[in-house]
């Protein structure tokens, strides 16, 4: 039993969280031990359940819930909350944990949160949200819960894909290669299988974001008639090669436009059948809402499969067209985009389109893959590297914490270097962008390539040209270091 719990009598919590982001890695730990760290402080009690990668964890009882004075929910993605019926409920990004945390535990207890109802059977999450939330960061909070769920299947397939290239090198330089012998056959299946449910899931998980389990299904479908490229026109000429051939997937812009189009549609089934008797209320989730809700899902993408293929086909073109100045900009922007604000809403844009262009498994896909990936690296490296080379620009507790960030940065873990960012934005933010671009353009000079959307120096083996990839960073890392250690001015002997 904690402290906590023995101060307030076995479980008794004065105040209750949830914390969760996107990826579920950084911020939503972050954000939970800025809360209990704020608590503590306060002498208040707190329990934080958080929903990270690995599931939730230090899940809330009815108990804890019912025994609270107020919930918090720090979160960039959608969370369930029909256990919270009756509770005041404030609901805030997840980063609000991190820096605000005392305002949000005094919100709390204060009870000064709207009081969340559960309206037949759905969690009506509008009435729960503690700060004005407009149209974009609605947006931002669907789009990260498909991202969110779709993650794993893109790193997992990535890197088994990453492998069976690895593993097959009696195939290298023949049209076999890669699953030209049983093991790296079996390593290119099995990776192409989680692949082949990436858009689906992202469709799906957005869809639900919007429309609650119900619009689960219509945007899975959605999101595999996106994928595959089905058109209306298609269906008359289905068993023709020819035709199969032409088909042209809508991709990842297709597969975020249908998620939308589901959830939004599965909302529309949901007014409309609310002037159906009480007594057909079992049948709306189980018959009316996927029937329809696929049936008019599936109608929409087909009939805008074939615009949108054309858009993906152009963006890949153009991709694909990239080379020499051009591609090493980009490289430059899109790591550059990583450091700005470390995990937040500019990061995760990055990301996503680094996520996107690997999705086209194409050479140039992977390289801004691997450069997107450099410039998450860098700004923990720069923090870890100044607070080691020059001591005196630091306090020793943060020459203490920046030791943590070789493994952050290692791990592309970018939120490593946000407190340091928080408490000197002006000096760490400039430093930490101009190396992390210094070393997505590198990447994209040196010809590097990822297939692996994610872990950093740990897939270095499936990176095209490892040692100018180690190389790219350390020389981007220096650079965020030197320029990060000559803005900060050394300081006082007495405030080391």
């Amino acid at each position: 039993m904690s402290a906590l719990d023995q101060k307030t009598g076995g479980g008794a919590y004065d105040v209750v969280a949830i914390t969760a982001c996107p990826t579920g890695i950084a911020h939503t730990f972050m954000a939970a031990k800025g809360l209990e760290d704020q608590a503590a402080k306060m002498g208040v009690s707190i329990k934080v359940e958080t929903q990270g990668s690995g599931g939730a964890k230090n899940v809330l009882t009815a108990a804890d819930i019912a025994g609270a004075r107020g919930v918090i929910i720090a979160a960039d993605k959608n969370v369930e909350l029909d256990r919270f019926d009756g509770k005041p409920v404030y609901s805030c990004a997840v980063t609000r944990g991190i820096n605000d945390a005392e305002e949000l535990i005094n919100i709390a207890l204060a009870g000064n949160a709207p009081i969340h109802h559960v309206s037949g059977g759905a969690a009506v999450q509008a009435a729960a949200e503690g700060e004005s939330e407009g149209l974009g960061r609605r947006v931002y909070k669907d789009l990260m819960n498909g991202v969110s769920h779709m993650l794993p299947f893109v790193v997992g397939g990535g890197i088994l894909m990453a492998l069976s290239f690895l593993l097959d090198q009696a195939g290298l330089g023949t049209s076999a290669y890669g699953h030209s012998t049983p093991v790296a056959a079996f390593f290119n299946l099995a990776g192409n299988q989680a692949f082949n449910f990436m858009l689906p899931i992202l469709a799906g998980y957005i869809a639900m974001s919007i429309a609650d389990r119900p619009g689960l299904a219509a945007g899975f479908v959605g999101g595999w008639i996106a994928k595959q490229g089905f058109t209306l026109g298609y269906l008359t000429t289905a068993m023709d090669a020819d035709a199969q051939a032409q088909l042209v997937s809508a991709g990842f812009l297709g597969a975020l436009l249908v998620g939308f189009a589901a959830g939004i549609i599965v909302n529309a089934l949901k007014k409309a059948a609310s002037v159906l008797p009480e007594s057909l209320d079992g049948i709306k989730p189980m018959l009316i809402y996927p029937v329809l809700g696929i049936l008019f899902t599936s109608l929409f993408m087909m009939a805008v499969n074939p615009i949108m293929g054309v858009i993906n086909t152009a963006i890949s073109g153009a991709l694909n067209g990239l080379s020499g100045t051009s591609i090493v900009l980009l490289g430059i922007i899109c790591a550059g985009m990583q450091a700005t604000d470390m995990g937040g809403p500019i990061n995760k844009a990055a990301y996503v389109f680094g996520t996107a262009a690997l999705a086209e498994q194409t050479l140039q896909g992977n390289m801004i893959m691997a450069a997107v990936m450099a410039g998450g690296m860098v700004p923990p490296l720069v923090i870890a590297l100044s607070t080691t080379f020059f001591k005196n620009r630091w306090t020793e507790a943060d020459r203490k914490a920046g030791l943590v960030n070789y493994i952050m940065g290692l791990s592309f873990i970018t939120e490593g270097a946000i407190p340091f960012a928080a408490a000197d934005p002006l000096r760490v933010l400039p430093a930490c962008i101009l190396g992390s671009a210094t070393a997505g353009g590198l990447s994209m000079l040196f010809g590097c390539a990822s297939p692996a959307p994610h872990g950093g120096a740990w897939v270095i083996a499936v990176i095209t040209n490892p040692v100018q990839y180690l190389l790219a960073l350390a020389i981007g890392a220096v650079v965020g270091c030197l320029v990060l250690s000559f803005l900060k001015k050394p300081l006082d002997k007495a405030t080391e």
